[in-house]
């Protein structure tokens, strides 16, 4: 994402909201079964990393989303590192 206007930025940060939210696992393993029935990924581990990386690169863009969802965020993030260690 890269939002030119204030408006993307607030859609991009709509977009990706789940991120920063309790629900994340929730939508995260939905979309892991997503991407496993079409072939993105070939298992687990896979997603993790995906995720991972994902996350690690992920920002918001509106003030509101930064602090309404980064710090969960970095939780969710946490704990995929967590899951990745063993």
């Amino acid at each position: 994402h890269y939002p030119a206007t204030h408006l993307q930025e607030i859609m991009c940060d709509a977009d990706l909201d789940y991120l920063g939210r309790e629900d994340f696992f929730t939508i995260s393993n939905n979309l892991q079964r997503e991407f496993l029935e079409y072939g993105i990924i070939k298992n687990s581990e896979e997603w993790q990393l995906v995720q991972l990386n994902f996350l690690t690169s992920h920002r918001y863009f509106t003030g509101t989303s930064i602090k309404e969802r980064n710090v969960l965020k970095q939780k969710n993030l946490d704990a995929i590192r967590k899951t990745m260690q063993g």
